[in-house]
């Protein structure tokens, strides 16, 4: 059991009132529309969260999963969510968190190795206390294989805490349940200890619920990794006091996401398109750009360049004139964008092993037509039997 102790009570009412941040879905690393901006926009908003922390002098900061958006980011994203963390750490507050499904590994994962920097720890099924009256436990993303045979054992806490269980899964409720993955009911059955609350990750809008006197909720990801996340991104600041809990969003300073749609009629010019952006000030956003109507020699590309020059950080274009037009050389858009989010993260919760993800992206996002796919799949395939041959070669190295 750990236990952990805000150096500064007295600032918050003393011990009889507990307060922890809730952050999730940081997806730290998401290089979204391939832009770097984005990607460094989605530090930005986890260094946001930090900073409430520490203004809101909690007791603990709770992440519940995807701290990372994929399972193995870039050296630079690893290192700047270290050095933000260790601004928690040198404010004292302790930072927690559980293993979602886009960053899972099959071997050590990430917040064990972040955890060796002494700035994070993990949650499992033992009681981590706070200030002697809340308990935390946590549950990492189960992949959907292993789900019905999963075991949620969790340890008896000590004393009469008020117990709250972290998970990264898709539950009906709060979520609807043609949204869910699985039954809150079904997690709730299989449970041999009391809870007061579950703090869920894996959903990106802030929800909630209240089932058999339980309250269950997401508290949404702190950057928009679709354009129909419309809600403003936030945190959730937790205050327990008396075994009472309140819950208050704290709202994130993001980069806003501007839809526009160009309506062409025959003869329409890229004049037309410049007509209507200057109708709209999207000036440092992200921009996304429907053209519907009649197929004109306006093209894509033109547009986005317009959008760009008029000020916007990030454009995409969706071209739906005539039918979607197919252009090679750009990444998803619009909605696409999204779907594509969602596949990559209804894969990662199969645990297929890295090279099979990489395949299937490779397939998923390149041109069945192109020489160039059957080279990409034979290069992950020939990486992995190298780093296969290598472990091994290790292992009996090891063992000599």
């Amino acid at each position: 059991m750990a236990t952990s102790d805000h150096a500064d009570q007295s600032a918050h009412g003393g011990a009889s009132q507990t307060r922890i941040l809730h952050i999730s879905d940081t997806h730290l690393g998401y290089r979204q529309y391939r832009s770097d901006l984005r990607r460094t926009d989605f530090l930005a908003a986890f260094s946001q969260g930090v900073d409430l922390a520490i203004e809101h002098d909690v007791d603990a900061v709770i992440h519940t999963g995807d701290l990372f958006d994929m399972r193995n980011p870039p050296n630079t994203v690893l290192l700047a969510c270290i050095s933000t963390l260790h601004e928690l750490s040198a404010n004292d507050i302790p930072f927690y968190g559980i293993v979602g499904n886009h960053e899972r590994k099959q071997d050590v994962q990430h917040l064990d190795l972040i955890h060796e920097t002494d700035v994070a720890d993990r949650l499992d099924d033992e009681p981590t206390v706070i200030n002697g009256d809340v308990a935390l436990y946590g549950i990492d993303s189960v992949p959907q294989p292993v789900w019905n045979n999963r075991e949620f054992d969790l340890a008896e806490p000590p004393g009469d805490c008020f117990n709250i269980l972290t998970m990264h899964e898709l539950l009906a409720p709060p979520l609807p349940e043609i949204e869910a993955d699985h039954e809150l009911t079904d997690v709730l059955n299989r449970l041999d200890i009391d809870l007061d609350a579950i703090a869920l990750g894996d959903d990106h809008t802030p929800r909630s619920d209240r089932v058999d006197g339980i309250e269950v909720w997401y508290p949404g990801s702190t950057e928009r990794t679709a354009s129909d996340q419309q809600d403003q991104r936030s945190v959730q600041l937790l205050e327990i006091e008396d075994a009472t809990l309140t819950r208050t969003r704290l709202p994130l300073d993001t980069r806003p996401f501007h839809d526009i749609q160009v309506q062409f009629d025959e003869g329409d010019m890229l004049e037309h398109v410049v007509d209507v952006l200057n109708q709209h000030n999207f000036a440092d956003g992200v921009v996304e750009i429907t053209l519907a109507g009649e197929p004109t020699a306006t093209s894509s590309r033109d547009v986005r360049k317009v959008a760009l020059d008029k000020g916007a950080a990030v454009c995409q274009v969706k071209d739906q004139r005539g039918g979607p037009e197919l252009d090679p050389t750009e990444g998803p858009t619009g909605n696409a964008e999204s779907i594509d989010h969602r596949i990559e993260s209804r894969i990662e919760k199969l645990d297929v092993s890295a090279v099979v993800t990489e395949i299937e992206s490779d397939l998923r996002t390149g041109s069945p037509a192109s020489t160039g796919l059957a080279d990409d799949i034979q290069e992950d395939i020939e990486t992995a039997m190298n780093t296969a041959h290598d472990d091994i070669l290790t292992t009996e190295r090891g063992n000599k």
